[in-house]
Order: structure tokens, then C-alpha cells, then sequence
């Protein structure tokens, strides 16, 4: 673990820089949900450390949240995606050193490396802002969340969990093209990436990629692609109670299927979704903040798609709906009394310029696959979108460091998506700070 000296607009550590307190440890400082909470929380008056181990982001970038305002102190870690143990000693070290009340972190991999250490960190007087660990495995895990809405009767698309090669014949039978393969897991035993859902329209992508997720230690969920609206409720839960919700929709991700909203949308709340969203949460038995997700058929009905139990990509555009999630995030982990939040406001709309830049480039790539728009219409939707759009995440005009910060790294993923494009001769290239 290496700490780095605040910024200078930061609030300053004590002299001898090692016991000095924090209100709050936030993790994966390269993410925009996680400078979310940092502004959130900062904006509260609360003293913030934020930590970030360069696993889903480069080292020799920039990291937004070490730029923002609010952080006190920048704590850097080991990698959790080559070894997790060593990731929750370099949390637990720091907050020996620095007494911390609530640790928040801001992706699955950090859950799940954090998760054994839970108890250490309660003993040394600091709590992890997440839900129980026997409903957070099952919110979790895709196959064991599925299972509950079975049960529940809420619809879900067609699906067959696969855990052995010799199960593919089984699935090209019973499936149509194209088909989705989401692992089971976002980090798995034998990759040190993020796991991500693909889409494959035929036998041999089908092979290709149930070999890969297998190999990498996780089993895979097969289903039928839906191809209408992606919507989102996102809820804060007390004892099984819903103190603050909000629907949005996402007009755009990176990757395509299933990844970090570019473009999303504060919706009113449909009943439908309202309802199989609680039941699913209570019937988990989860507490704290969580997302549940759905996208829609032809027909415009709603299938279940996956569940998120921590800070979501969509984070940005609650807050300025007008639901402060971090805050209430805050006032659950210290166990004061959690703030209601009885109404929103609608037609809110926020934009990750740099993700739909990506949206854009990989558009052209991916010519009649599913969710691709004909390169000409594309590229319409993306120059209109300045029109309609006047939020963009990571720019508040009271902290700016971070909004530099991921201009910084933009201009670095097109550059190297250009040295990486086909016609120069490289490979694909993934992304800078890619964080969803």
C-alpha cells in the first residue's frame, strides 16, 4: 500500500501523515461511480480517503477521483485481479493506521476480495457499506439470482446454465441465434480481467467463447437475446423497507450488450418493474443499495435481467434526479437513521462522453450484430446527443480536477485506438481507464 499526498485542494492530513482519521475510505477512485460518492459525501463535510489498485484502469493515467476536491488523502493498492489477499491487507493496514469508519467499495472485484476480511475491518472500528454476505452471494451470482425469480414468477429470458463444454450441443438445440453468454461471475479464479457478457451469432463464436469463460473458472449463463429498452430501478433498502428508488433507462453502453451506461435517462416508475424489484430484493433478503435490471422485448415486456448489489454506473444521473445515494449509503453504515426519499425528478439525462465515443468506434465495428446501428445513423445519434444532453459525468464546475483528469484519458484512448485500429496494423484496443 503507497499513499499519496492529498491534492492541494484537498483537506490536509495530520502532521505525522499516519494516524490521522477518515470518515471514509472509498475504493476504485477510477471510476465514476465512485467520484460520485466522493463529491457526495465531501459536499456533506465528510473527510474522504479514496483508494484505487489500477486493475480495471491504467496506471499511467490519470485517476479522477485522486483529482477531486474532496480527496483528503490517495491510497494506492495492490491489485485485487492478481491477488486479492494482498488488496484487502493494503485496506486493512490503512485503516489501522487511519482509523476509518465506513469502507465503500466501487466494483465486484473489490467485493469479493473484502468480503473474508470483514470481520478484521469491524474490529478495527470500520464497516463495509454492503449487504450481508449470504444475500450478497446470492445477488451475486446470476444462476442463484435467476433461481429466486423463478420462484417469484418474474420473467426472465430463456436461459440454460452451462459448466461443461459437452453441454454446448444441448444449448444450439434449444437456442436460437443470436444467443447472450454471461459468466456467472464477474471475477473468476483464473483471469485477472473482468468477465464481461458477449453476444455470439453463431456455432463457432458460441465455442469460442463458452471455452474461454469456462477456462477462466466460472460457469455460464445462456440466454435468449431481447433486444428493446434497458431499464434500470435502483433502490436503497432498510430492513427490508424501501427508503429511495428510481427508474432510468439507458439509451447506450460500452460494451454494446450489457455494459456501463453512456446515455441514460431518469424514467417515472413503471408498476410492473416497481413490484418484481422488491419482491426479488425482500425475497434475497438485501439491505443497502442495490440495482436491479431489466431490458425489454419487441413487445415491450419487461425480462430480469441481473441484480447489483454496490455502486452502479447510473449513480451520476440518480444524484442529480435528486436521490443522494451515497448519503443515504453513509447514514445506513454508521447506523444513524436513514433519510426517505419520496420523489424524483423525470427526463434527467447524463452523458459519459468518453463511453460514447467507444459506443461510436465499436458501432462501426460490429455492423449487423445485435445493438448496432447503421454506421450513418450512428453517427447522427452521437452529434445530436450535444443537443439533447447537458449533464456529462465526471464535470461539476465546483471540482474540476477530475473532469481534466478524464479529458487527459480520453485523449489517450483515442490515440490509442487509433495506433491499435486495423488499419495500423494492432491489435483491438480495450481502453484507457475503462471503469463501468
Amino acid at each position: 500500500m503507497t499513499d499519496i499526498p492529498a491534492s492541494p485542494t484537498g483537506k490536509a492530513p495530520g502532521a505525522d501523515g499516519a494516524t490521522t482519521g477518515f470518515d471514509a475510505l472509498i475504493l476504485d477512485a477510477g471510476s465514476r461511480q465512485s467520484l460520485v460518492a466522493a463529491r457526495s459525501l465531501g459536499r456533506a463535510g465528510l473527510r474522504l480517503a479514496l483508494g484505487e489498485c489500477f486493475a480495471e484502469c491504467d496506471p499511467d493515467l490519470p485517476v479522477i477521483g485522486f483529482k477531486s476536491r474532496y480527496c483528503a488523502r490517495s491510497v494506492v493498492l495492490p491489485s485485487y485481479a492478481t491477488d486479492a489477499e494482498a488488496f484487502a491487507t493494503g485496506v486493512i493496514e490503512f485503516v489501522s493506521e487511519h482509523p476509518t469508519r465506513v469502507v465503500i467499495p466501487g466494483s465486484d472485484g473489490a467485493i469479493a476480495a473484502l468480503m473474508p476480511v470483514r470481520e478484521q475491518l469491524a474490529a478495527l472500528g470500520s464497516t463495509l457499506a454492503l449487504a450481508a454476505e449470504a444475500e450478497l452471494k446470492i445477488a451475486n451470482d446470476k444462476d442463484l439470482t435467476l433461481e429466486i425469480a423463478r420462484g417469484l414468477g418474474i420473467d426472465y429470458p430463456k436461459s440454460m446454465v452451462i459448466s461443461d463444454v459437452d453441454e454446448i450441443p444441448e444449448l444450439l438445440a434449444g437456442f436460437d441465434f443470436p444467443i447472450v453468454l454471461k459468466p456467472t461471475t464477474s471475477w473468476a479464479p483464473n483471469s485477472t480481467v473482468r468477465l464481461q457478457a458477449v453476444e455470439v451469432i453463431d456455432e463457432a463464436e458460441a465455442r469460442t467463447a463458452i471455452d474461454r469463460l469456462l477456462g477462466a473458472g466460472v460457469h455460464v449463463v445462456a440466454q435468449q437475446w431481447v433486444g428493446g429498452d434497458r431499464e434500470a430501478f435502483m433502490m436503497f433498502v432498510v430492513d427490508g423497507e424501501v427508503h429511495a428508488s428510481i427508474a432510468q433507462v439507458a439509451h447506450r453502453t460500452t460494451p454494446a450488450l450489457g455494459g456501463a451506461s453512456v446515455i441514460r435517462e431518469s424514467t417515472p416508475m413503471p408498476p410492473e418493474i416497481y413490484a418484481s424489484s422488491v419482491s426479488l430484493v425482500k425475497a434475497i433478503g438485501l439491505d443497502g443499495l442495490c440495482e436491479v435490471e431489466y431490458r425489454r422485448d419487441l413487445s415491450n415486456h419487461p425480462y430480469l435481467m441481473e441484480i447489483n448489489a454496490r455502486l452502479a454506473g447510473t449513480l451520476e444521473n440518480a444524484v442529480r434526479a435528486g436521490v443522494d445515494f451515497p448519503l443515504l449509503l453513509w447514514q445506513w453504515a454508521t447506523g444513524q437513521p436513514v433519510d426517505r426519499i419520496d420523489s424524483y425528478r423525470t427526463g434527467v439525462r447524463s452523458r459519459w462522453l468518453r463511453g460514447d465515443m467507444r459506443w461510436l468506434r465499436d458501432n462501426s465495428r460490429r455492423a449487423g450484430r445485435p445493438d448496432s446501428l447503421p454506421k450513418g445513423r450512428a453517427l447522427w445519434t452521437f452529434a445530436t446527443e450535444f443537443i439533447r444532453t447537458r449533464h456529462y459525468d465526471c464535470l461539476d464546475l465546483g471540482d474540476l480536477g477530475p473532469f481534466f483528469a478524464e479529458a487527459r484519458i480520453t485523449l489517450a484512448s483515442v490515440r490509442r485506438s487509433r495506433a491499435a485500429s486495423p488499419a495500423a496494423g494492432g491489435a483491438a484496443y480495450k481502453g484507457a481507464n475503462d471503469v463501468g
